[in-house]
């Protein structure tokens, strides 16, 4: 591909290939595998005990999508429940993202990116195969931890001196240099622990806190500036569908005005499920259909739309909660899902006990589809 031709995906022609071996090679980077290396990436794709999809595509700045939006479009052809490895292209280099529908995966997904992006920045095809090898192999802290020996480790505050991170095993390395795959590891720690405040040295979860935070401005950041250049590129009228096109800009301005104005984790998490519902609206509006919002996941936006409901119980009562297929299946065991926490003064809480607002009483819009009426009321 040449590089002024920006990357235009096919989502229904990637779904099509997907559903064949699990893997999609775009045909302009089909120099950057040997036949061999693509037979070995889909029998390592079929041999996961979890779903997995590969999409090797040379998205990069300039693309329309992200990769968590290319892979919503695909999943909207074709709803395959699993992890999605997408490529990326960065300079010379490729950096492999994941985004996971239905998916409980302990965040082992995103570790296994940062290892194969270690060990292979620059060749797409044994970084692909890689991520996917780590990803599959049950030792993805352990490799990680491999990778960055020298690295500082965060100790439980507890009695007894085990070394044990937040009083768990095995041992997970953070560092400053590392920030985000280390933050990722803990924070998925904090979830098994019992609701409520988890106690924590206020060092490390200052430096949980900014890290992770720092993440999700750059995601919601990244996101909101595609839909920006989407609805430019399209240059759709406001006559030719007015509703659906105005929700489309609607949710882009709602999303640019909170980056503007707030760099909190709870806002850039709402900016997220803003510019997601205002792209799936210019998808629809430039289709010429109408639009109605997707709810995200209740527990966690960051799950993706919700496929299903389950009962949740709060302090007012039993209600009925949109919520993806891992959640509703962790509630039927009697587990509590994976909740999106959120750093709060010395301790790590569930969001919806944060006292972060209009997101905790609509559930990031899970529970009201006028999100925006919400957003008005705040100003």
């Amino acid at each position: 591909m040449s590089d002024d031709v920006v990357y235009q995906p096919d989502p229904a022609a990637i779904a099509a290939d997907l559903a064949d071996d699990g893997v999609h090679v775009d045909s302009s980077l089909a120099d950057e595998f040997t036949a061999e290396q693509l037979s070995e990436l889909a029998t390592l794709v079929g041999d996961a005990e979890q779903p997995v999809f590969v999409l090797a595509v040379p998205l990069d700045y300039t693309s329309e999508v992200s990769a968590n939006q290319l892979v919503a479009q695909v999943y909207r052809e074709s709803p395959a429940d699993g992890v999605y490895f997408v490529s990326h292209r960065s300079s010379d280099d490729w950096r492999v993202q994941s985004t996971s529908y239905n998916m409980a995966t302990s965040n082992e997904d995103a570790l296994a990116t940062y290892v194969a992006g270690d060990r292979f920045p620059s060749n797409l095809a044994l970084q692909v195969a890689e991520t996917v090898r780590v990803f599959s192999s049950g030792t993805v802290e352990q490799q990680y931890a491999e990778l960055h020996p020298d690295q500082e480790s965060v100790t439980s505050t507890g009695d007894g001196g085990s070394g044990q991170v937040l009083g768990m095993d095995p041992p997970v390395a953070i560092g400053a240099g590392v920030a985000l795959a280390a933050v990722v590891a803990v924070v998925v720690l904090l979830r098994r622990r019992p609701r409520g405040d988890v106690a924590l040295k206020r060092r490390a979860l200052r430096r949980i806190s900014s890290a992770q935070t720092r993440e999700w401005r750059r995601r919601a950041e990244t996101e909101t500036a595609a839909l920006g250049d989407r609805i430019r590129a399209l240059e759709i009228e406001h006559g030719d569908d007015g509703a659906t096109w105005s929700a489309a800009l609607d949710h882009y301005q709602a999303a640019t005005a909170i980056l503007d104005r707030s760099d909190a984790a709870a806002d850039s998490i709402g900016v997220l499920v803003l510019a997601r519902r205002g792209d799936d609206a210019l998808s629809h509006a430039a289709g010429g259909g109408s639009w109605t919002p997707t709810a995200a996941c209740f527990f966690n936006p960051l799950h993706g739309p919700a496929t299903t409901k389950a009962t949740w119980k709060t302090a007012a009562g039993k209600r009925d909660v949109p919520c993806c297929g891992a959640c509703r299946r962790d509630l039927g065991k009697r587990r509590e899902p994976e909740i999106l926490d959120l750093p709060t003064g010395d301790t790590v809480v569930h969001y919806m006990d944060a006292g972060v607002e209009p997101w905790a009483s609509t559930g990031f819009g899970a529970l009201a589809p006028d999100l925006l009426d919400r957003l008005q009321d705040r100003r």
